[in-house]
C-alpha cells in the first residue's frame, strides 16, 4: 500500500504483519524525506511509527479517541489519517500543523502543544462518552518525559480513583526533549513483563465463558495472579492494572497487547518501549535532543542546513555564556530548567558546573518554585524556562517568589511570535500576564551586549527579574566588560531630524533605526527595554515634545508595552494623549514562518513605514505650529539618548 493512498486507518486492518511491517519502513522514509525539507519533529515520530500503526490497526479512529501527550508525535498519525499529502505544507501558514489539530480532522480529538495534559483531558472524554451512553475507547499515548509532569500524576490519581475506562499506552524511550534526569523514570525502569498474566487470563476466561457466575466468582484469584505476576509499580498503586514492558518495535506483540487491552475491563496502563530516532542513524544516536525539532537538513549526511548569518550567536547562547561568566566569580549562583537544556544552550553550564545545574524534567511549577527555595536559602538562581512554558507556574512565580520577594532571575526564552509551532508556543504573552505581579522586573534586550548587561544587572538587586529574549540569532558583537543598566531606564536614538516618535523593543530597535536610515525617514526611535518598570520620566519628555508617537510591539498589544505607557500617562489625571498602537490583537495567532504571520498581523516593519509615511503626509503640517524638541537632550544624530551605568563587570 502506498502512503499516499491511505485515505482512512481502517485501511490497515486489510494487511499482513509483513505488509505492516513494509508500511513502517516507507513511513520513516517519508518522514525523513519530508522533514528534511520542511523541518519538523523528527525523533519522536520515527520512534512511535510501529506502536501507531498497532493502536490504528487494533482500534477505530475516530470512534475510539487517541490522544497523542503534547502531539509532536503524531506525524504518523496524520499520515495513517489520509494527511500524507498535505505533508509538504507542515507547520506552514495554512498548512498542516505540527500537533494534533481538532479543526484538521475528525481523528484529532483533542489538541495540545504543551506536556501531561492527555490524562485529564481522556479522562474528560471517557466520563462524557459513559454519562451520554455512547461506545468507544479512550487511550492516551504519553511519554516518560510528560509523566514527570504534576498534572499527569494528578490525571493518574483521579483515574485510578474513577470507574471510566481509559486506556494509558506509556511510551518509555528514556527521553522527553534531551535524556530524562528523574527518579520516576527510573522507578519505571524495574516494572515486569505481564506476558504470563494476560496468558493466563486469557485461558481462564476461555474455558469459563460458559459460566459466568464462575468466571466472576475466579475474581478473587485473577487479582492474586496478577498481584503476583504483575510488578505494575507505581502505576499499581494508583490502582490502575498494567500489561508490559512491550517492544515497541514488534507489531505482532503491540497488537496482542494493545487487543488484550482492548478487551480489559477498568483503566489499563499499556508499557512500551520504543528508540527514539528509530532507523535515522544520526537521531537515533542523539543523546543531546537536536533531533528532537530539526531544522531542514541533508538526508544523506545529516548536516543541518543553517539559516543564520555569519558572525551572529543564539540569543540563548548569549544569556547562558553570561550567566556562565558570572557563576565563575559568584558561587551561589544556581541554573534550574524545565527539560530544556539543550534548546537553551545551557550545557556548557552543566559540564562545567554539575553541582549547581538542575534540570527538573517537564515540570514548570516545581522549577519555579525549586529556585525559590534556593533563594530563600541564600543562593542566586537562574531559572532558563521558555515563554510558553512560563505561563505554566503563574501561580508559582507570583505566590512562591514575588511574593516572598525572593531574588530569582528569569531568562524568559522564545519571547515573541515563534512561528511554525503554532499557537501552544506563541512567546507573546508574558509580558501581559508577568505585569500584573507587583515588585518583578521585566526586560528585553535590544542586542547582544544589552542582553549580557541586562543578566548582570539583574544579579546585582534582589528583585525577581525576567529577561525576555526571542528565538534565533543576533549579531554577536559584545565587549568583555560587563556593565549594570539603571533599572527603568530606557534609551533613544535619532535618525535624522525626527518628525515622529517610534517605541519599541528588543531587535526591533535596530530594525527601525536601519530601515529609517535607508528610507531617509526622520525618526526618534526609542529602546523601551523596560516594561516594569518603565521610564517614567522619559515617557513624559517624550509626549512633550508634540511629535507624532507610534508604539510598534510584536507581543499582544492587550497588557503589553503600549497598556504600560497608557498606565503611565494616566497617573497625571489629565487626558492621556493620543498614540497609535502597532501590535498582536487579542487572538490566538496560528503556525506559520514568523515572517508571514507578521505580515498577516499587520506587525511587519512595512507596515510600520506605511503607517509613518501616511502619517507625515496628513498630519505633520498640522503639528508644525505646536512641536517642542530640547534641544539639550538629543544627542547627535544616530547616538543614543540618556543612559546609565555606573557599575561593571572585566
Amino acid at each position: 500500500m502506498r502512503i499516499l493512498d491511505l485515505k482512512d486507518p481502517g485501511q490497515l486492518k486489510t494487511l499482513s504483519i509483513p505488509q505492516l511491517e513494509s508500511l513502517a519502513q516507507e513511513i520513516r522514509s517519508f518522514l525523513i524525506q519530508s522533514l528534511s525539507k520542511t523541518g519538523g519533529h523528527l525523533s519522536s515520530n520515527l520512534g512511535i511509527v510501529e506502536l501507531t500503526l498497532a493502536l490504528h490497526y487494533v482500534f477505530e479512529s475516530p470512534k475510539d479517541r487517541l490522544l497523542f501527550d503534547v502531539g509532536h508525535q503524531s506525524y504518523v498519525h496524520k499520515i495513517l489519517t489520509g494527511r500524507a499529502p498535505r505533508f509538504a505544507t507542515l507547520r506552514q501558514r495554512h498548512g498542516l500543523s505540527g500537533f494534533q489539530k481538532r479543526e484538521e480532522s475528525p481523528h484529532d480529538p483533542w489538541e495540545a502543544g504543551h506536556s501531561s495534559t492527555s490524562l485529564s483531558a481522556a479522562l474528560g472524554l471517557a466520563v462524557a462518552r459513559d454519562l451520554q451512553k455512547e461506545s468507544g475507547e479512550v487511550i492516551s499515548v504519553i511519554g516518560d518525559g510528560a509523566l514527570t509532569g504534576g498534572m499527569a500524576m494528578e490525571a493518574l490519581n483521579n483515574i485510578g480513583m474513577r470507574k471510566e475506562k481509559v486506556i494509558i499506552v506509556y511510551n518509555d524511550n528514556d527521553m522527553s526533549i534531551s535524556p530524562n534526569h528523574a527518579g520516576f523514570k527510573n522507578h519505571l525502569t524495574t516494572l515486569r513483563s505481564s506476558r504470563a498474566y494476560r496468558s493466563v487470563k486469557r485461558d481462564v476466561k476461555a474455558g469459563l465463558e460458559p459460566s459466568p457466575a464462575l468466571l466472576n466468582g475466579l475474581s478473587s484469584i485473577r487479582d492474586v495472579l496478577r498481584d503476583s505476576l504483575v510488578d505494575g509499580g507505581l502505576f499499581q498503586q494508583f490502582g490502575l492494572d498494567y500489561l508490559g514492558p512491550v517492544d515497541g518495535h514488534n507489531l505482532p506483540e503491540l497488537i496482542r497487547t494493545l487487543e488484550t487491552a482492548r478487551e480489559h475491563h477498568g483503566s489499563v496502563v499499556v508499557h512500551v518501549r520504543t528508540r527514539k530516532g528509530m532507523g535515522y542513524g544520526p537521531a537515533q544516536q542523539d543523546r543531546t535532543g537536536q533531533w528532537h525539532g530539526v531544522p531542514p537538513f541533508d538526508p544523506a549526511t545529516g548536516r543541518f542546513r543553517s539559516s543564520g548569518c555569519a558572525g551572529e550567536e543564539s540569543w540563548s547562547l548569549i544569556i547562558a555564556d553570561a550567566v556562565s561568566r558570572l557563576a565563575a566569580k559568584d558561587p551561589r549562583i544556581t541554573v534550574l530548567t524545565p527539560a530544556m537544556a539543550n534548546g537553551s544552550k545551557l550545557l556548557q553550564f552543566a559540564a562545567k558546573y554539575p553541582d549547581r545545574f538542575f534540570d527538573c524534567g517537564i515540570a514548570e511549577e516545581h522549577t519555579v518554585t525549586a529556585a525559590g527555595g534556593m533563594a530563600a536559602g541564600g543562593l542566586r538562581p537562574f531559572v532558563s524556562i521558555y515563554s510558553s512554558f512560563l505561563q505554566r507556574a503563574y501561580d508559582q512565580v507570583l505566590h512562591d517568589v514575588a511574593r516572598q520577594h525572593l531574588p530569582v532571575v528569569f531568562g524568559v526564552d522564545r519571547a515573541g511570535l515563534v512561528g511554525e509551532d503554532g499557537d501552544t508556543h506563541q512567546g507573546i504573552y508574558d509580558i501581559a500576564f508577568l505585569r500584573t505581579i507587583p515588585d518583578v522586573v521585566i526586560c528585553q534586550p535590544k542586542d547582544a551586549q544589552e542582553a549580557q548587561d541586562l543578566v548582570y544587572s539583574a544579579f546585582l538587586h534582589s528583585d525577581p527579574c525576567f529577561i525576555r529574549y526571542p528565538r534565533g540569532t543576533t549579531a554577536a558583537k559584545r565587549k568583555d566588560v560587563l556593565e549594570e543598566i539603571q533599572t527603568g531606564t530606557w534609551t533613544w536614538f535619532d535618525e535624522g531630524t525626527p518628525e515622529q516618535i517610534v517605541i519599541t523593543y528588543g531587535p526591533e530597535v535596530d530594525r527601525v533605526r536601519e530601515k529609517a536610515k535607508v528610507n531617509g525617514t526622520g525618526l526618534r526611535v526609542v529602546n523601551a527595554r523596560f516594561f516594569k518598570p518603565v521610564d517614567e520620566a522619559m515617557i513624559r519628555e517624550l509626549f512633550a515634545m508634540g511629535l507624532p508617537v507610534t508604539v510598534f510591539e510584536t507581543d499582544v498589544s492587550q497588557g503589553g508595552l503600549s497598556s504600560a505607557i497608557r498606565d503611565c500617562l494616566a497617573k497625571s489625571g489629565d487626558p492621556v494623549p493620543a498614540f497609535h498602537v502597532i501590535g498582536l490583537p487579542d487572538a490566538f495567532i496560528p503556525h506559520g514562518s514568523v515572517r508571514a504571520l507578521r505580515k498577516e498581523e499587520g506587525i511587519s516593519l512595512e507596515d510600520l513605514f506605511d503607517w509613518i509615511e501616511r502619517k507625515s503626509g496628513t498630519d505633520n503640517r498640522q503639528a508644525e505650529g505646536t512641536r517642542r524638541v530640547d534641544a539639550g537632550v538629543r544627542p547627535s544624530s544616530g547616538e543614543p539618548g540618556p543612559s546609565s551605568g555606573n557599575g561593571s563587570l572585566s
